[in-house]
Order: structure tokens, then sequence, then C-alpha cells
């Protein structure tokens, strides 16, 4: 069996631990009729980025602007042409379940050949004051509205794809433009920024921040994805976005990772879908949330939460249905258990010092208390769809300063689903492609 060593010190601190336990949606799915509210309180999932919300059933009442000003023509500032109903409890439960919206201000993806809501907007301006609205409904409390100091509002989603956006390159930073400069003037507390671009690798990405630049467009974030299959993709997406973002002179501009989860290949998904749910979706989240830790990235956002997107969401799975229930619950998948250990990091807030050997992600904080928690994976990044994971290896952790005779050790393989272990010593085993949570 492989000896691998981890070797964490508590003293040298690295930082604070960041927020990569958010998510795409929030703990309701499937107009309310999936409620995982329990699981994203005992999570502390810190964000739930408002995009595809209820996609593709439902989606025509929730959150996109479309759906909430429902007729362009209509006059903007009545009140009466706006349609809050469902997103206000939308957004309600996502707030009562502790989780902050990160607002995307646009259109869900569209799949459909006839393209309805991703055209450039036939007045910039009118959009702009739309959106403007919008923000004052959930933070002023316009339009029986609320004060909720949502802080985050994105625009656009992905406008480098036609599924996305019709317009040209110009059009659509154009439209931030717009809406940005007049999100500053009426809201000049909220954050506002976008283009939530399918990678900084995009044809896109460097054009955006020129265009800000240029133009004096506010930017107090720039939000990209990056679907990958290994960490060290994820790694390179984050060095490349925070690289260009100081290029151009965005050096104060939160970079946010809001969509990602594991892909070999676009041109054929299943076999990637097929491991989402597995231990081996999980190594490889717990991975790619180690390996941000310690990159420029400010925030990250695992995508889908949502129940209603079983392809993506590797993290929860309806109970059986009731008759008559108002809500099902859900039970926890795999994936789920990423995040609530990186809770557990997060609420220790102290990042410190963790060395590990290749194939071993981690991070480690420790606690007011003095406990030091050890967040890892033992993922292959070299695996693909048809290698074997790696072997079985032993574990060993090394606190610097005193010695390890005892510890708790949470499991996600095939055979555990994060109980609690006792082990006595220093060493514990680690099937291949799996993820742990140790307290010392």
């Amino acid at each position: 069996m492989q000896n691998l060593l981890i070797q964490v010190d508590p003293e040298q601190t690295t930082g604070c631990i960041k927020p990569m336990h958010g998510v795409g949606g929030g703990p309701v799915s499937a107009v309310f009729q999936y409620n995982a509210t329990e699981q994203f309180k005992a999570a502390g999932i810190p964000f739930g980025r408002l995009h595809d919300i209820e996609y593709p059933f439902g989606s025509g009442e929730f959150v996109d602007v479309h759906c909430i000003f429902p007729y362009f023509d209509a006059d903007e500032n009545n009140p009466e042409s706006y349609n809050f109903t469902l997103t206000d409890e939308y957004l309600r439960l996502m707030r009562e379940a502790g989780t902050e919206p990160f607002y995307r201000l646009g259109a869900a993806i569209e799949h459909q050949p006839v393209k309805r809501h991703i055209h450039p907007p036939k007045d910039y301006g009118k959009f702009a004051r739309i959106c403007s609205h919008i923000i004052a409904h959930y933070n002023e409390g316009w339009a029986n509205g609320y004060e909720w100091n949502i802080r985050y509002w994105e625009i656009w989603n992905e406008p480098d794809i036609p599924q996305c956006w019709t317009g040209t390159p110009e059009e659509i930073f154009e439209l931030y433009r717009v809406v940005s400069s007049l999100i500053r003037q009426e809201h000049p507390r909220v954050k506002v920024g976008g283009l939530a671009l399918t990678s900084p690798h995009s044809h896109l990405f460097e054009p955006f921040l020129a265009y800000a630049r240029e133009t004096k467009a506010p930017l107090d974030f720039v939000s990209w994805h990056g679907y990958c299959h290994t960490p060290a993709e994820a790694v390179t997406n984050a060095r490349l976005a925070r690289e260009l973002m100081d290029k151009y002179g965005f050096t104060q501009a939160e970079s946010i990772y809001d969509e990602w989860n594991y892909v070999v290949s676009w041109n054929d998904l299943q076999p990637s879908i097929a491991l989402h749910d597995k231990a081996f979706g999980a190594a490889f989240m717990a991975a790619v949330i180690a390996s941000m830790q310690g990159e420029a990235v400010d925030k990250l956002m695992f995508y889908d939460a949502q129940m209603l997107l079983p392809t993506w969401n590797n993290l929860f799975t309806p109970t059986p249905m009731k008759v008559h229930a108002a809500m099902r619950g859900v039970d926890t998948l795999k994936g789920y258990w990423t995040l609530f250990a990186w809770n557990k990091l997060y609420e220790a807030g102290q990042a410190v010092s963790c060395d590990a050997p290749e194939n071993i992600y981690c991070a480690a904080a420790r606690t007011p208390e003095g406990e030091t928690l050890v967040y890892i994976s033992y993922f292959n990044d070299d695996a693909g769809l048809n290698a074997c994971p790696p072997p079985a290896a032993s574990v060993r952790l090394a606190i610097v300063g005193r010695p390890v005779t005892s510890m708790t050790v949470f499991m996600v393989d095939d055979e555990h689903n994060f109980e609690p272990q006792t082990v006595s010593g220093d060493e514990f085993t680690m099937q291949g492609n799996s993820f742990a949570l140790v307290r010392i």
C-alpha cells in the first residue's frame, strides 16, 4: 500500500478560509416541490447563484428579467408592470436557509432552435431601468418590496455562446456598460459585474476587460465559468482570469468562479454525468474546492443544486413521494458532504499551512478552540473516464509541534457517506478517488 504524508502547521496562517461552497440555485426546486432547506442550513451554503432557476419547467416565472417584466413595451416605472410573486418567495426561502442570493440579471440558457429572450434588448436604457427597479424592489422596498441588501448583481450569462446571446460582442459590451453605469448611479452600495463567460480562455474575456477599462464601466467583480475534469485545469483558469484582470487594471475586482462541474467532453456528456453522484464526483469536487482556496479566486459556486437538473446535481435527490405532501424532502448524495465539510473550515475561519504529495489535494483550518481540521481529496487528476482509480493509500497526518495520537475521520468513498470514525494514532486508509474531513 502506498504511504502518503500530509503535514499541517497550525501556527503558520495563510489567510481566511474563503466561501468556496456556494451553489447554483436555492434550497427549493421543481416549483416548490422539493425542499433542501435543512441541508442548506447544515452546510452553511453561503451563496446561491440565480441562473437557470427552475429550468426548464417553470422558468417562465422566476428571476429572469423577462419573467419579472414580461411585456417590454409596458411602463417600466409602474410597479404593476412587474411580476415579482414567485421570485419573492424563492428568494425568501433562500434567505431563510441562510444563503445569500447572487442575482443574475438576464436570461436563462435557450437550447431550443427558436430563441426568445437572449436577443439584444431593443432599448438598452429601458432594460437598464428595469434592472434598477428589480434591485430597488429587493433592496429598497420599491413595489411592496424588501430591504434584503442583496449585494451581488451579475449582468448576463455566457454571451460567448449562441445559446445565451444572439447579438455581437460589441452589443453585449455596450449593454453591460449601460446597465452597470445606471446601477452604480442609483444603487452605489451594491456590487455589479459579469459577464459570466464560459472560460477565461473565451474569445470575449480580454476584449470585455479592455472595453470596460476604456469606457470606465463599473466592474466590481468578473465572473467566469470552467467545466473541467482535472483540478489542474481549474487552477489554470483561475490564474489566467486573475492575470488578465490585473493586466487591464481591475486589481481590486473580485474573481468569481460561479459555474463548474466535472466534464471530460461536451460532445459526449453521458460518461461524465454518470460519475457525478459517485465517490469519484465527490473527490473531484473536493479537489477543486481545496485547490481554489490557494488561488486568487474569491468565491466558488458549484453548478447545480436544483433537482430539476439531475444532469448536474451531485448534491440531492428527492425522497419518495407522499400523497398531498406540500413539499418533499431530499436525501443527500455524496457530493453534498464536500460542501458540508468545507463549511466546517469556513466556520473555523483561519486557514493554515497544509503540504501534501501528488494526487492529494488538501486545505486545513484552525478553530478558535485549538482544533485542527484537514480537508482531503485523494483524486487522480489523470484518471479520465476509463482509467483505474489510484490504489488505496495509507495517509499519515503530521502536525508540526505535537504528536497525533487520535483523530476523527469523516470519509466519503464507495462504502462511506461521511460517518465519523475514531482513529487511534496518526494514520488512516483512503481509497482511490475519495474524500475525507479529519478533525484533530
